[in-house]
């Protein structure tokens, strides 16, 4: 009575303690994220561990992970324990558990919310799961279909390429439905690359789930919906190093991926210059003005995804644009010609330096020939026969 106690919590304690020592204990828990203190019955356990909060607090933080995160991130705030991607089965039995508790704690829209969740991710584990482009639902797909309708928002793209759907793309291939769009839309045409790059965005190798950002910027990729972690160049995944079942070396690496020779993590350091000359000795076109209704002085527009001191942004690039790189920062211009080296298949080990050359032999596991008496040319002409002749232009290093 002298410290003020509820009566239904004293009342409780005295039930279910054996002393009065351990009944101040029941009815002073301490919250281990506000270090406030509170009966017992205000406390939730972490599932899987044994830290503790109070259900305020609990209630806070599940709501901002549900709201803002992925289903995969609703762990421990102490621990971040379990790892939900180790163990089918624990996250399987983990979560379940969770709807539970989060009943108890949770507004009724916040606990659907996660349900949908739940089932979204539950979902994703059929080969035929996809995301839509436009309102993020996921949905289960007829496999023969050549397009997707989303049974929310009635978006309809294609089964392929993910573009929207269009009568012009009706019994031709997706390469072909591109080029025609290309080369008859007049608003892209009009707008030049850098609608092009904003729209081209980055496609989840795993989910299929598409984010209309540019690839500029880090290399290293993590998708929201999946976590899958992988390139925004090539789309290899990123693995630490002993996890990696390409070869023993791996195991020396932290996180990495091994990347063709034409992905853009290779070449974004070349110079733009070199990039057109591989275009232009194999006949391929490439923009250098900016479109008609380019501003002077303007920055560069392309939309990315940054990482500010409050969590992540979509905002235009705002680098400074160079004379002669239609209208793009150096980083976009390089992309967007590496994208037409990529779709026209071209090979780059032409530009290549010695160093890389030795470095695309020696992480493929071929031996680099030691130079004797040849010239700077021949030895360089040397090692690109043997890439050439060994190693695949798709080949990963």
């Amino acid at each position: 009575m002298n410290f003020s106690f509820d009566e239904a919590n004293s009342l409780q304690a005295a039930e279910e303690c054996s002393s009065i020592y351990t009944a101040l204990q029941f009815l002073q828990q301490e919250c281990e994220l506000c270090a406030e203190k509170y009966p017992m019955g205000k406390m939730v356990s972490m599932l899987q561990c044994t830290h503790r909060c109070c259900c305020e607090c609990a209630k806070t933080y599940y709501t901002f992970q549900i709201k803002t995160k992925n289903i995969r991130d609703l762990r421990c705030p102490f621990c971040n324990e379990p790892d939900l991607d180790a163990c089918e089965e624990i996250a399987n039995e983990y979560l379940n558990n969770m709807d539970i508790l989060l009943k108890t704690i949770l507004d009724p829209e916040t606990h659907e919310l996660f349900q949908r969740k739940l089932r979204d991710w539950t979902l994703m584990k059929d080969p035929n799961f996809r995301w839509c482009n436009k309102c993020s639902s996921g949905f289960i797909a007829n496999p023969r279909a050549r397009k997707l309708i989303c049974p929310d928002c009635k978006d309809v793209t294609c089964a392929s390429c993910r573009a929207p759907w269009e009568a012009s793309h009706e019994g031709i291939s997706c390469e072909a439905f591109a080029r025609w769009k290309n080369d008859n839309d007049l608003e892209a045409q009009a707008q030049g690359v850098a609608k092009h790059l904003a729209e081209c965005g980055i496609t989840c190798p795993k989910c299929k789930f598409t984010y209309a950002l540019a690839k500029g910027g880090c290399m290293h990729f993590t998708c929201t919906q999946c976590k899958y972690e992988f390139c925004s160049g090539c789309g290899q995944p990123f693995r630490q190093g002993s996890k990696c079942p390409v070869g023993p070396y791996c195991e020396r690496l932290g996180l990495h991926s091994h990347h063709p020779r034409n992905c853009l993590f290779y070449l974004r350091d070349k110079e733009p210059h070199q990039l057109q000359n591989l275009l232009k000795e194999a006949g391929i076109t490439y923009d250098t003005e900016p479109p008609e209704t380019w501003e002077p002085g303007k920055s560069c527009q392309v939309q990315e995804q940054k990482e500010l001191p409050d969590g992540l942004k979509d905002d235009v690039c705002g680098r400074t644009v160079p004379n002669g790189y239609a209208g793009l920062c150096r980083l976009h211009y390089t992309e967007y010609l590496v994208e037409k080296i990529n779709a026209h298949k071209l090979d780059p080990v032409s530009i290549f330096d010695e160093a890389d050359l030795r470095v695309c032999l020696r992480r493929n596991g071929k031996p680099v020939p030691v130079r004797r008496w040849e010239s700077e040319k021949l030895y360089r002409d040397k090692l690109i026969k043997l890439i050439k002749e060994h190693l695949p232009l798709d080949s990963t290093v």
